[in-house]
């Protein structure tokens, strides 16, 4: 699985023209071959930040994606970030749940 995470920060009047423009995407982003999740949030610290997060399940899938018109969009967002934009691709071997936090609260035997 990789995970896509884009941060960028907008000014007041940049901010609402650029949800506007990605809400629309988020659905048919999520409808993709391949697309397990697609969020836009926002810094509850900094409103002016938003996050758009994705995860793929392939590389492929991925990089159809990213060179589909609609990520255009993204990039047009990406061009109005008031500070350099933040973009991380990162591969997930494995994955786990609520199981973690219970395994790591369990009594160890010494």
């Amino acid at each position: 699985m990789i995970v896509c995470t884009l941060v960028i920060t907008l000014s007041g009047i940049d901010r609402p023209k650029v949800i506007a423009s990605l809400t629309p995407l988020l659905e048919s982003t999520r409808v993709q071959s391949g697309c397990r999740a697609c969020s836009l949030l926002f810094d509850f610290e900094d409103p002016k930040t938003l996050v758009l997060r994705e995860e793929w399940e392939t590389q492929e899938q991925l990089d159809r994606h990213l060179a589909s018109p609609d990520y255009r969009l993204i990039l047009s967002a990406i061009d109005l970030s008031q500070n350099a934009p933040q973009i991380h691709f990162d591969t997930v071997a494995n994955r786990a749940g609520l199981e973690m936090v219970g395994a790591a609260r369990m009594p160890r035997a010494l």
